[in-house]
């Protein structure tokens, strides 16, 4: 089930590829995620406990143009997200009260397909635009990271987690939306946005309890593309 996921990910990003002849850009990006997740109120008791967790992401990217400011621009992008958790408590060293805590990361690294509508603003070298659409993700691991600190930070290791035996939903759908700047030298466009993104799939049924959990982040992109064909 995971290889052909990864494959119906590749189809449809080279689908997108080919389908129009009037490509102009391709190239990469590399960005900065915080990402959490979002739950119902039934949850509201440790939600304040839910703590962002920071990772890399990387993408390759696809501009199509459909008018001078308007383009289609489709991505394969492989990410990170999850949420943390942190309970504090006393240690007693040598008759001391020593405040301690303990930090486990949930991680699930994802192969995502942002599919987004992209406008551009002004007819110069340099362009604002803003962008959305829906998103596409498919988990393909996971892990849960365990760290403890008194006095100082020790790394507890990492814990994988069987996705399909949690009943983990993998197939995520969601929305991504965003805004940035980019720059034409000529042989090479260069650009940096912000972006938000928030899923809308039900990811876990939590037991015994009637609770949604669902995907929700935001990041800074910066990356490169250079022109396929005039």
């Amino acid at each position: 089930m995971q290889t052909s996921m990864k494959f119906l990910f590749i189809a449809l990003f080279l689908a997108s590829f080919t389908a129009l002849s009037a490509q102009i850009n391709v190239g990469a990006r590399v960005g900065y995620q915080l990402s959490n997740i979002y739950t119902t109120e039934g949850l509201g008791a440790i939600a304040p406990n839910f703590l962002n967790i920071d990772e890399v992401n990387v993408g390759l990217v696809v501009e199509i143009p459909v008018t001078s400011n308007f383009s289609f621009q489709p991505e394969l992008a492989f990410t990170t997200k999850g949420f943390g958790l942190k309970q504090g408590f006393d240690a007693a060293l040598l008759g001391v009260n020593l405040p301690a805590s303990a930090r486990a990361e949930t991680r699930i690294r994802y192969v995502e397909m942002p599919l987004l509508a992209k406008y551009k603003f002004g007819q110069d070298a340099l362009q604002a635009y803003v962008a959305a659409g829906p998103t596409l993700s498919y988990a393909q691991s996971g892990k849960i990271d365990t760290r403890a600190n008194l006095l100082v930070e020790v790394d507890l290791g990492s814990i994988p987690i069987n996705l399909d035996n949690i009943n983990y939903e993998r197939f995520d759908l969601g929305a991504t939306v965003g805004a940035g700047l980019q720059y034409d030298f000529g042989a090479v466009v260069a650009f940096a946005d912000a972006r938000y993104n928030r899923g809308f799939s039900e990811l876990y049924n939590i037991p015994l309890v009637n609770e949604k959990v669902r995907n929700t982040g935001y990041g800074f992109n910066f990356g490169v593309m250079v022109p396929l064909a005039q």
